[in-house]
């Protein structure tokens, strides 16, 4: 196992650091580095950094409610 900081949050503490698997690893989850928990499965592992990256993405024509807010 590797532990690395990712561009996800984990959903239950909030911590960005994960550990991998080895690619010979029976056990193939990404976990929290800190609580432990599940977070995905390794395969799924660029899908949710993609979603992650996304989300934080400004869409076109949107402005943040920050800005908004003036």
């Amino acid at each position: 196992m590797l532990e690395v900081p990712l561009e996800l949050r984990c959903n239950v503490c909030g911590h960005d650091r994960f550990t991998l698997p080895a690619a010979d690893a029976m056990d193939q989850d990404v976990r929290c580095g800190e609580c432990r928990a599940f977070k995905c499965h390794a395969d799924d592992l660029e899908q949710h950094m993609l979603a992650a990256a996304s989300s934080l993405t400004p869409q076109p024509g949107k402005t943040s409610r920050r800005l908004n807010a003036v």
